[in-house]
């Protein structure tokens, strides 16, 4: 692609960059990646996720955590794109968010905690969907050029020559995001958890508990709970939920 070409195509592509107000972070942000892109990027990988790793055939657990992720979905503060919920078979302790609101719980995850106690965890990975961690993340890491290529790819243009393809692009997204977020990024999501939960009904407590429990466990099999690993500075993060339960109005 010429200089030309890429320059063409550079100003197109920030037409659609604004700076607008987040109703999740509570700022203005400039977001370089449209929603459109976001999403079929993280669909790209999500389907890079399903040729990794299998996903439960457990149809009541599947039912479980889609059923309180729509509760969840229904009351965030991004309702501008479909959140689709998933349950992948692995004992491990974890649960991970991707771009455009592709959601996936580890079984061993599901069965360990209560339907209070998962609504917290799938609305902290709700809140990193709604505050786009994920996105801004990515707008960090990667180059303006990865960027617009991914953009490219993904409209269908053929004329991106040197472009990466996009499920390197893909790849490359999923390896930023498993690195884990931001201690601050990870407040603001456990703090978006306890919101989302206690306005879909669930008992933001459990939060605490959540995080209680899965500390517990950890240290008793420490080679399949991983959650906290990826999730870290537990005991700060019961604090902070603490204080932010106590700011939640009582139930009517």
């Amino acid at each position: 692609m010429s200089k030309y070409t890429f320059t063409l195509f550079l100003s197109i592509f920030l037409i659609g960059c604004a700076t607008v107000y987040n109703p999740a972070t509570e700022r203005k942000e400039v977001i370089f990646i449209n929603e459109e892109t976001e999403v079929s990027l993280g669909r790209n990988v999500a389907r890079q996720l399903a040729a990794e790793k299998a996903l439960s055939s457990n149809l009541v657990q599947r039912s479980r955590v889609e059923s309180i992720g729509r509760k969840i979905a229904q009351v965030c503060d991004r309702q501008t794109i479909k959140y689709e919920f998933s349950v992948l078979e692995d004992k491990e302790f974890n649960a991970v968010s991707l771009p455009g609101g592709f959601i996936y719980v580890n079984s061993g995850l599901a069965d360990k905690l209560n339907d209070n106690e998962l609504a917290f965890v799938i609305g902290h990975e709700v809140g990193h969907v709604a505050a786009l961690h994920s996105i801004k993340k990515v707008q960090a890491n990667f180059t303006m050029n990865i960027i617009l290529s991914m953009a490219l790819a993904i409209s269908g243009n053929k004329d991106a020559q040197g472009a990466e393809g996009l499920a390197n692009i893909s790849s490359r997204v999923y390896d930023v995001i498993a690195l884990g977020y931001s201690r601050q990024d990870e407040y603001q999501a456990d703090k978006l958890g306890v919101k989302y939960a206690y306005k879909a009904g669930f008992d933001p407590h459990a939060g605490i508990s959540a995080l209680e429990k899965i500390k517990k466990e950890e240290a008793l099999q420490p080679e399949v709970f991983v959650y906290l690993r990826s999730h870290p500075y537990a005991d700060d993060r019961i604090n902070s939920l603490k204080k932010e339960i106590s700011k939640l109005p009582p139930k009517a």
